[in-house]
C-alpha cells in the first residue's frame, strides 16, 4: 500500500530521512534537501530536481518517479507483490500532486503510447516545473488550460496566500481535489482555465525586476516580455514574506547562489533546513518561517551582491 504523509513546510537532510524514518520511505519534491538519492538497504529514496542539481538537466520531480516506476522502482518498494511505501511531502503543488498520484496509481502506467492524456500531462508538467515556469509556453496552447483547471485547488490557495501557512488538513484536501481533477482528465472530463498572468512591479535593479504575483501564472506573462530574472512577493503577513526568486536559465547573469548567501547573511541565517536557497535558477526564503526582510531590504541585498559581482 501507498500512504502519503504530509508534513507542511518541514525540510530535513538526507542522513535524518534515512535515520528517523521508517523503511520502504520516500521523500518528494524537497521534503529533503538535496539531489535524488536512493539506499537499497531500506529502501529509500528521495526525488528532487531542486538543490545540488542542474535544474533544467534534471527531471522534475513527477518525470523521476513516472521513469522509475517503470524502470522497476515498485519492484523494490513492495512486500508480498503489492506496492508498498511511505511517501512523505512537505507541499501539495503540481509537481508533488502527479508524483503521488502516479505513485498511487502506478497499475494505470503500462503500455502508455506518448499520446495519452497522462503521458502528456507529465511530460507538459515536466517541461514547465524544470524550467521554473521559464519554458516559452503560447498562451493559446489547449494544454496549459487544461493544466490550470486540474491545478486549480492548488494555485487558488497560493494566488491567495493561503498555502504558506494552511494546516494539514485544508492540504490534504487540495492533494485530493487535484487528484481527482487528473482522474477526471484521464477519462476525458477535464475543463479548461483561462489564465490569470496579472502582476505588479515593485522594485528592481540592473537586469531584473521585483514584482507582486497577483494571479498564479504571473511569471509566464514576465517571460513574454522579455524579464529574464525576477524576485516575485508571493505572500506577507506580520513582518514575515514568501519570496521567490529565479531567472530563465544558467546563461543569465544573475548570481543566484551568491544571491542566497548575501541574503541568508542579511538575515543571520546558517541553518540548511531552513535558509534562503534552491537551485542555479530558482529558489527562494526559508519554507519553514519566511523571510523577515521586507522587499525593499531584499531589493538592497540583491543590487549591492549585483554590485560586488560587476566589480569583482
Amino acid at each position: 500500500m501507498i500512504r502519503v504523509y504530509l508534513e507542511p513546510r518541514v525540510v530535513i537532510t538526507w542522513a535524518d530521512f534515512i535515520n528517523t524514518k521508517p523503511r520502504f520511505s520516500i521523500a518528494l519534491d524537497g521534503y529533503v534537501k538535496g539531489p535524488p538519492q536512493f539506499l537499497i538497504q531500506g529502501p529509500y529514496a528521495n526525488f528532487n530536481h531542486h538543490e545540488g542539481v542542474a535544474r533544467i538537466a534534471t527531471r522534475s520531480t513527477c518525470a523521476q518517479v513516472y521513469y522509475y516506476i517503470r524502470l522497476g522502482l515498485l519492484d523494490t518498494f513492495q512486500k508480498n507483490g503489492e506496492p508498498r511505501a511511505r511517501v512523505y511531502i512537505n507541499d501539495v503543488d503540481q509537481d508533488v500532486c502527479l508524483s503521488c498520484w502516479l505513485l498511487k496509481n502506478s497499475g494505470k502506467l503500462e503500455g502508455l503510447r506518448f499520446d495519452n492524456v497522462l503521458v502528456q500531462l507529465i511530460l507538459f508538467e515536466d517541461i514547465l516545473d524544470a524550467s521554473a515556469g521559464a519554458y516559452p509556453i503560447h498562451p493559446d496552447n489547449p494544454q496549459i488550460h487544461r493544466q490550470a483547471w486540474i491545478y486549480e485547488p492548488y494555485t487558488r490557495a497560493r494566488t491567495d496566500g493561503s498555502i504558506y501557512s494552511m494546516p494539514k488538513k485544508e492540504m490534504k484536501n487540495i492533494l485530493r481535489s487535484v487528484c481527482a481533477r487528473i482522474d477526471a482528465a484521464i477519462d476525458g472530463r477535464s475543463e479548461k482555465l483561462k489564465l490569470d498572468t496579472r502582476y505588479e512591479k515593485i522594485g528592481g535593479g540592473p537586469g531584473w525586476q521585483m514584482i507582486y504575483e497577483e494571479g498564479p501564472y504571473a511569471r509566464t506573462k514576465l517571460f513574454s516580455q522579455k524579464i529574464k530574472a525576477y524576485v516575485a512577493l508571493l505572500e506577507s503577513r506580520k513582518n514575515t514574506y514568501a519570496y521567490t526568486i529565479g531567472k530563465m536559465s544558467p546563461f543569465i547573469t544573475f548570481p543566484l547562489e551568491r544571491i542566497y548567501d548575501a541574503l541568508n547573511k542579511a538575515e543571520g541565517l546558517s541553518s540548511q533546513e531552513n535558509s534562503w536557497g534552491g537551485s542555479t535558477i530558482i529558489g527562494g526564503s526559508p519554507r519553514k518561517t519566511g523571510s523577515r526582510l521586507a522587499p525593499q531590504e531584499v531589493q538592497k541585498v540583491i543590487n549591492d551582491c549585483i554590485r560586488r559581482e560587476q566589480t569583482s
